[in-house]
């Protein structure tokens, strides 16, 4: 189980590998933020500590966040299909949060994740760290966000930004 939930944490691409359901993208609410800060391994005068939500450890976000709501041209919550092999559990639908950047957030993320300094970056949604991904491939345009399904915090962050609830 806890290697099944470590894949699902994380951050995965939207390629159309995945089945989903996405709802009608809709901009960020004014009163929900969502923040993407690239991570150092070490605390320095531009960071600030926060907690990784798998893991507990404390990370380090490098401000100012290298994408904003400012960046963002729409979010939507959709349902991901994670399918498994042999004779695990049977295959299960997750939440997820697909956001779509705009023309200003898309070349900024694409900056930070291609040749970072740190390995993973971090998806702060009004305040609170849902994820702390690694990056395997520059992220251009949009991207979908999964964490850990069974957690209301995770839940209720996806509904604050999309205003769909399950």
């Amino acid at each position: 189980m806890q290697i099944r939930l470590a894949y699902l944490i994380g951050l995965s691409f939207v390629c159309g590998c995945f089945l989903s359901q996405p709802s009608p993208s809709a901009f960020v609410p004014p009163r929900a933020s969502i923040e993407i800060f690239a991570t150092s391994p070490n605390a320095g005068p531009n960071t600030k500590p926060a907690t990784d939500p798998s893991s507990g450890a404390t990370i380090h976000l490098v401000t100012p966040p290298v994408v904003t709501n400012a960046d963002i041209s729409g979010v939507a919550q959709s349902d991901m299909t994670v399918e498994t092999v042999g004779d695990a559990a049977a295959s299960s639908t997750v939440p997820t949060l697909e956001i779509k950047l705009n023309p200003t957030g898309a070349p900024k993320m694409l900056a930070a994740t291609t040749n970072p300094a740190s390995p993973s970056i971090a998806v702060v949604v009004n305040g609170t760290v849902l994820s702390v991904p690694n990056i395997f491939a520059p992220i251009n345009g949009s991207f979908r966000i999964t964490g850990d399904h069974t957690n209301p915090t995770f839940i209720n962050a996806i509904a604050a930004v999309t205003g769909k609830t399950n």
